[in-house]
């Protein structure tokens, strides 16, 4: 089964790797990736997921954005680094999930 092959109302867990595939890009799988967060921003399906799942991805993006940027192993610990608060591209990605939003503590 592809994602292709989810009929309308299908109810979807989104893992990690679809969403980094789609904001990385990946190559190969970004653009069924891709096609499959439109088809949930367009309530074609039901996309679930959790919230340490979308922490996971942030991390992943703001991993490879440093490598891209810095030149940094992906395995360097960003925290040890300077530049980290350089990075912003992660955070936009975030933004750009459709349906999510982010919990404003007051």
């Amino acid at each position: 089964m592809t994602f292709a092959d989810l009929a309308a109302g299908d109810k979807v867990f989104v893992d990690a790797n679809t969403l980094i595939y789609h904001f990385a890009p990946d190559p190969a799988l970004g653009v069924a990736c891709s096609q499959l967060l439109q088809r949930i921003e367009n309530q074609e399906l039901y996309g679930i997921t959790s919230t340490h799942l979308v922490a996971e991805v942030v991390h992943k993006l703001m991993t490879i954005e440093a490598n891209t940027l810095f030149g940094w192993p992906l395995v360097v610990a960003l925290t040890q680094q300077h530049g980290i608060t350089r990075l912003a591209s992660h955070d936009a990605d975030f933004d750009g999930i459709p349906g999510l939003t982010r919990y404003a503590p007051v």
